[in-house]
């Protein structure tokens, strides 16, 4: 496996050589001009990140490792051929030595590496930043400011209904975020076999009309009250998590048969997926506006409208068929991405949903500035080819993800066939 990691690392070293090619090549064709641009780098990106199914970010971190490992820490490269160190001791190696000075990284190298072979991944990580710090003691601080301007929340789509929300901020304020939510949370739980206080000559009272005992873990509670100071400023001692409380701009799509109630089949939630039937229809009682989007009963594509730049309504009903940036393997919000005519504009090119798909800035960016085409197939379905001519399909996303299952037909066909009769006219 180690061996395996090395080869990919003297391939990615490779791939940036067909990047530095390229960076050539465009200075040949615009001789005296300085091109100064990252194309040639964001093709190479792309076009790994589709052959091999991963994101770009992963891709990206792959050919910084490789190229570093490559030209500035051979050693390691060698110790990694030989099973001596694993991937991860490598990465630690080349993280906590980003910042060190040309004529400090060969001590670092050696000192590092001989920790590396007895080490953990975790415990090297954290001694080569030491180690990185008392031979060059500068970079403790321009780390730290390099660190502090990478603070940042993300989200990330767990499974079953489940996000995750990710900050990075400094250590000092996390630490103490998590200290304050875990004393919230540990108040609401009474001390165990502790009964309640109870004045002098009262009665003792009914235990059937007390609250229930609260069932929750630490960690539900931790969260529960974490979303409702988020929410609304203050916790909810019953636990509620503060649902009724959300009133930001969310995307939700959501069967009218789910919306009604006479059907679970699953909503689903912009930048995360299918969430349950329940929460949906709580998420829709709570907005203050709801907007229709009427699709074809077969191909569920949004029905077309034309104008040069797309209409606020044309604009909703892309972001509602496409929901994410269309790239092969790219998730940015369609609320966060722009509308890309397939055929130019200037080329005969209609503005209609037949002929625009949402991408995000860099990609629409390079799908203009690089050997990348798209072709629309009809239904919304793209077929983005690459510049060694290798062929991606993109289709819709589909807004139910369970029809067609074994039940039978979808609610709506079944309502469709109880109102139509032999002989009418087609509904739609």
């Amino acid at each position: 496996m180690s061996r395996l990691h090395a080869e990919r690392a003297e391939l990615c070293a490779e791939a940036l050589d067909v990047v530095a090619r390229r960076v050539a090549q465009r200075e040949a064709a615009h001789p005296g001009r300085d091109v100064g641009d990252t194309i040639p780098l964001r093709e190479v990106l792309a076009e790994l990140a589709a052959a091999l199914r991963v994101g770009e970010r992963t891709v990206s971190g792959w050919l910084g490792d490789g190229a570093a490992l490559v030209d500035t820490y051979p050693a390691t490269l060698d110790a990694l051929r030989e099973g001596r160190i694993d991937e991860r001791h490598a990465s630690a190696i080349i993280d906590a030595g980003a910042l060190l000075d040309n004529d400090v990284r060969d001590e670092y190298e050696r000192r590092v590496l001989f920790i590396a072979e007895t080490a953990t991944a975790p415990e090297l990580r954290d001694t080569a930043r030491v180690v990185a710090a008392r031979l060059q003691p500068s970079i403790v601080d321009e780390a730290r400011r390099d660190a502090l301007a990478q603070r940042q929340v993300k989200t990330y789509g767990l499974r079953d209904g489940l996000s995750r929300l990710l900050l990075d901020a400094p250590a000092a304020l996390v630490q103490g975020i998590f200290e304050r939510v875990t004393d919230m949370a540990g108040a609401l739980t009474d001390e165990p076999g502790a009964e309640p206080a109870a004045e002098a000559g009262a009665e003792p009272a009914d235990r059937s009309e007390c609250e229930p005992a609260d069932t929750r873990t630490l960690d539900q509670r931790r969260a529960d009250i974490l979303c409702d100071l988020l929410l609304t400023g203050v916790p909810a001692v019953g636990g509620d998590a503060g649902l009724g409380a959300i009133r930001a701009t969310v995307h939700v799509t959501i069967p009218v048969l789910t919306l009604a109630g006479l059907d679970d089949t699953p909503a689903v939630l912009d930048g995360h997926g299918p969430i349950d039937a329940e929460t949906a229809r709580v998420l829709a009682a709570a907005a203050p506006v709801w907007q229709r989007v009427m699709i074809h009963p077969v191909t569920e594509e949004p029905l077309r409208l034309d104008t040069y730049r797309p209409s606020k309504r044309l604009r909703r009903l892309l972001n509602a068929r496409d929901r994410t940036c269309r790239w092969p393997g790219c998730r940015r919000s369609a609320t966060r991405s722009e509308a890309d005519h397939t055929v130019a504009w200037e080329d005969g090119g209609t503005t209609c949903a037949a002929n625009l798909a949402i991408l995000c800035k860099g990609h629409h960016t390079l799908k203009h500035a690089s050997a990348w085409t798209v072709r629309q197939l009809g239904g919304g379905s793209l077929e983005f080819t690459s510049p060694t001519r290798r062929r991606y399909r993109n289709d819709v996303p589909a807004v139910v993800e369970a029809t067609g299952s074994r039940l039978g037909p979808p609610p709506w066909r079944r309502l469709l066939e109880a109102h139509h009769h032999p002989g009418d006219a087609p509904p739609f």
